[in-house]
């Protein structure tokens, strides 16, 4: 039986999973690894090396090398046991290319050759994320190649431990397994073609040009003013309504600019005496938008 239990991360939600043994899994709620065990396998309940592993995230997420190690459970192949006991050893904020841990893990068998492909293949099946280091796993010439959780949150955990990012780049294409990337050379000019935001960016702007043409059609007897503002940093927009007895704005912006935890703010502020009379966090532009128009809707209306 797995009992898993619930970790609020700086990096969005954690799944903690435990056996009587130790922590067997640790993932992002939502990323690839979230099926490791099936349904009837687990049980919602806490558990002591579930506490354990919290106290270890605890100090992580503050910076600070924990020191230790709660209860682990590895469970996999042989082969990628000895994969992730590597892992294990690479320090915090420090980095290590799979070629390095192929190199290190044939000579502890005895034999001649390791494909650092297979190694990247067994960092990919590690179920127990950032406890068990994969994110510090790199190609040989600085590519930060695939991660499970993303590879914003594997940036953000390489910076939060202080590692060195100047050597490291993003692949060209985001997708690209671990498996097949491990051993690829890409120079850096063809990686400037890469825009991690560039799908979320483009999805904005076409919000904000369908709220704009919305805005076309708003009546308020010329009393509203549009403002989109996606050329600012954070981008927003905001409908500011003037009229004599009432001067208000509703608002949404944009608070975060990564790919697995985009986060915008919708406001309402009286803007007669600056109150804020609603804030609301909301997952996506779109979603945002559309808590926009219903509010302002909902006011022309006079609901």
């Amino acid at each position: 039986m797995q009992y898993t239990q619930f970790y609020e991360s700086p990096l969005g939600r954690i799944v903690l999973a435990c056996d009587e043994l130790g922590l067997t899994g640790l993932w992002f709620e939502g990323s690839p690894q979230s099926a490791v065990f099936p349904a009837e396998e687990c049980e919602e309940a806490p558990h002591p090396h579930h506490a354990a592993a919290s106290r270890w995230l605890d100090d992580y997420f503050s910076r600070k090398d924990p020191g230790f190690l709660p209860p682990l459970h590895l469970l996999g192949t042989p082969f990628q046991c000895d994969v992730w006991e590597e892992l294990l050893k690479i320090p915090f904020g420090q980095t290590k290319s799979y070629g390095a841990i192929a190199a290190e893990i044939a000579a502890k068998r005895g034999i001649p050759y390791m494909s650092a492909q297979a190694v990247g293949g067994a960092a990919g099946r590690n179920k127990i994320a950032v406890i068990v280091p994969c994110h510090r796993v790199v190609g040989a010439d600085g590519n930060l190649t695939g991660y499970s959780g993303g590879l914003e949150r594997k940036i953000v955990l390489l910076a939060l431990e202080g590692a060195d990012l100047s050597r490291l780049y993003l692949p060209k294409k985001k997708t690209q397994p671990a498996e097949t990337a491990a051993d690829e050379t890409i120079t850096r000019e063809n990686n400037t073609e890469e825009d991690s935001q560039g799908d979320t960016d483009m999805k904005m702007k076409e919000v904000f040009a369908d709220l704009r043409q919305w805005g076309v059609d708003l009546t308020f007897n010329r009393t509203v003013q549009l403002t989109p503002e996606e050329g600012q940093d954070p981008p927003a927009f905001a409908v500011h309504m003037t009229m004599s007895a009432v001067k208000c704005t509703w608002k949404i912006e944009r608070k975060s600019k990564f790919l697995w935890k985009e986060k915008w703010n919708f406001t309402t502020t009286n803007d007669v005496n600056g109150d804020v009379l609603i804030s609301e966090e909301l997952s996506s532009c779109e979603e945002a938008a559309a808590k926009l128009k219903a509010a302002v809707t909902a006011f022309e209306n006079g609901e």
